[in-house]
């Protein structure tokens, strides 16, 4: 009996209790509470985003000489005078790479600032970048070529030349947001990001070679379709090599694609970037490639970039000079 009358009462409190408190939500005043409460928890939750700094180059007098689809659905707009001041930007200030020596951007000079005078500035650079529920980390050979900074609302990269004592050799600036906006690391592969990916890394390949007193490679661009061919089976049959899944040599598959009297043959491929500004960058820190880009013997050169189907794209670049 005594248990009967303590569950009775037991839930008569519970009882009260629940019309007080709904006594209490439906009076005005504890209505404007709650909402201000759940108004302040709100704001607490979301995540503060950085303040974004329009960034305005005021050293791109040169005439626009060309737009490429880039991997953020937008385009770059490429401007330069005889490829001095050499400078990709994106609308709404969404993004940008300049490339030229003496150039200043972030407190740090083209040519002239090292890794260690950018860590003085902004201390260490990211070790990895944070995307939705993923992470994703910088390697340790990128992490002694380039360093990534959230600086005023954009992922700054600058990229060092370490065949120039380590001197800056190109800063690259995107929006957080825009960044963040991106599906994963790699773009969602397209015909327009292919195209742009093969006509810009032409572009930056005769930056290089004209800020080293040589002339730029003239595009052939009939070689597109043999160098697309060695990427596409590289990234169908998932292998990297200059030796084709047949047995193929460069030289081989340029003089079945009909360059058969040529003076010099090279080749240069990359893999894993995810873009041609980071994929040439990276081919001017390997000796080799790097060669390939600045031999005053070589006079044009075809670009052929293919996906595999996880959108990491592949790049071969063949150069010849003809007799």
């Amino acid at each position: 009996m005594k248990k009967l009358i303590a569950w009775v009462l037991f839930f008569a409190l519970i009882l009260g209790s629940i019309n007080i408190f709904q006594y209490a939500v439906d009076r005005p005043e504890f209505q404007n509470t709650f909402h201000q409460l759940k108004d302040t928890l709100s704001e607490l939750q979301e995540e503060k985003q950085p303040e974004t700094k329009h960034i305005v180059l005021k050293d791109t007098a040169g005439k626009q000489q060309g737009t490429y689809t880039n991997e953020y659905d937008e385009s770059w707009t490429m401007t330069h005078t005889a490829y001095k001041n050499f400078t990709l930007q994106m609308p709404k200030f969404d993004g940008g790479y300049i490339a030229g020596s003496g150039r200043k951007l972030f407190s740090m000079t083209i040519g002239v600032s090292t890794m260690d005078a950018t860590k003085k500035m902004y201390g260490e650079p990211l070790k990895n970048i944070q995307k939705g529920n993923t992470l994703y980390s910088m390697s340790e050979k990128s992490n002694e070529e380039m360093a990534v900074y959230e600086i005023d609302g954009y992922y700054v990269t600058f990229f060092y030349d370490l065949h120039n004592n380590g001197k800056l050799r190109a800063i690259h600036y995107v929006k957080q947001a825009v960044e963040q906006s991106k599906p994963g690391f790699y773009a969602p592969a397209s015909e327009q990001l292919r195209l742009g990916f093969e006509e810009l890394m032409i572009e930056l390949m005769n930056q290089s070679r004209v800020e080293q007193g040589l002339q730029p490679f003239k595009y052939d661009k009939g070689l597109t379709a043999e160098a697309r061919q060695h990427s596409e089976d590289m990234a169908e049959k998932n292998y990297f090599s200059h030796t084709g899944s047949d047995g193929s040599s460069p030289q081989m598959r340029m003089k079945a694609a009909g360059y058969t009297q040529e003076h010099f043959y090279a080749e240069n491929l990359a893999y894993g970037q995810y873009s041609s500004i980071f994929a040439h960058e990276g081919l001017m820190n390997s000796l080799g490639h790097r060669e390939n880009i600045l031999n005053k013997n070589l006079t044009h050169a075809g670009v052929g970039v293919a996906f595999n189907e996880n959108n990491i794209p592949y790049y071969t670049i063949n150069f010849y000079t003809p007799f």
